[in-house]
């Protein structure tokens, strides 16, 4: 394929969600949003476990008896990094690798020999989060989501990633009493808020392959909506992320069934999304990248697929 083609998702801006197909189909692209999930559904445990926090005192102050409002101030200090912890909610993408020639405007060579630079073309994403290859990359456009949710006060960033040494180091640990004796309660809490903020957007080294850029909220009463579960109305449901006119392309695996090929493109039709859909054939060696919303073999396949039923 011309890298003609996929230039105009070559840059920071684009950002790649891997998901199953069915999800795709019958909630992010009928509903048009994506939905949050709780940092202690993540099955990395050092984002999903919390830290055997206690207060630490050091020199002197070890042997000093803790003043009612001291303790008072510790107790509402652990308690406010608790909620944070407990309340952090995200999406997770992927990112370009840039930096890589198909950047210069005068390149004109092809798209084989570049996929590594492409947040799409990840074989452990589409096994892991894309259902082992049989599901769905969505790439979004990163400027029109956050313009598009800004009432949700939205916190997000790169994924750094770094050693458990380094983790050990920058992830908010004990809480440190002499510090407090010196400080407001307040300034201290902020100060500590902070860390622990910073902090959703650490993990270990291993997974820097993914090249994460993560989107995430922390609710409140006015982040909630209300949502029709089973015939009742439950007021707890977090307010999903509006996409609506974000996206920017779909990439289907070549292992997705013919029905979900052709509701993809179905749904790009009749909601006149002018994007392209594209589908990795993945070969023993590589994949080749067919346009899947023009080609006729999508026409040929479905008329087998009909026929079959």
């Amino acid at each position: 394929m011309d890298i003609e083609s996929l230039k105009f998702l070559y840059n920071e801006d684009i950002i790649y969600h891997y998901t199953k197909a069915n999800t795709a189909i019958d909630f992010i692209l009928y509903n048009q949003h994506l939905k949050f999930s709780h940092r202690r559904e993540s099955n990395d445990p050092i984002e999903s476990r919390t830290a055997d926090r206690v207060t630490m005192w050091t020199g002197p102050e070890v042997r000093k008896p803790i003043s009612e409002k001291m303790d008072s101030d510790l107790e509402d200090l652990h308690e406010s990094i608790i909620s944070l912890e407990n309340r952090f909610h995200q999406i997770c993408f992927c990112k370009n690798q840039m930096g890589g020639v198909i950047a210069n405007e005068k390149y004109r060579g092809d798209f084989e020999g570049n996929e590594e630079f492409f947040g799409f073309a990840k074989p452990r994403m589409w096994e892991q989060y894309a259902d082992n290859y049989t599901g769905v990359c969505i790439a979004f456009s990163k400027n029109k989501i956050l313009e598009l949710n800004k009432d949700l006060d939205l916190l997000k960033g790169n994924i750094k990633y770094m050693t458990y040494s380094k983790l050990s180091y920058k992830k908010l640990g004990d809480i440190y009493g002499n510090r407090l004796s010196k400080l407001d309660i307040e300034q201290y809490k902020k100060e500590n808020e902070e860390n622990v903020k910073i902090s959703f957007f650490y993990k270990h080294k291993d997974y820097d392959g993914e090249n994460e850029y993560r989107i995430g909220v922390l609710p409140n009463e006015d982040k909630f909506v209300c949502e029709v579960i089973r015939g009742e109305l439950n007021f707890n449901k977090l307010k999903p992320l509006n996409v609506a006119g974000c996206i920017e392309a779909i990439f289907m695996s070549s292992y997705a069934n013919n029905k979900q090929k052709m509701d993809l493109r179905k749904y790009a039709n009749e909601n006149k999304l002018d994007i392209p859909i594209f589908e990795l054939d993945w070969q023993y060696n590589s994949f080749r990248l067919l346009d899947r919303k023009s080609m006729e073999t999508m026409d040929n396949a479905a008329t087998k697929y009909l026929n079959y039923l």
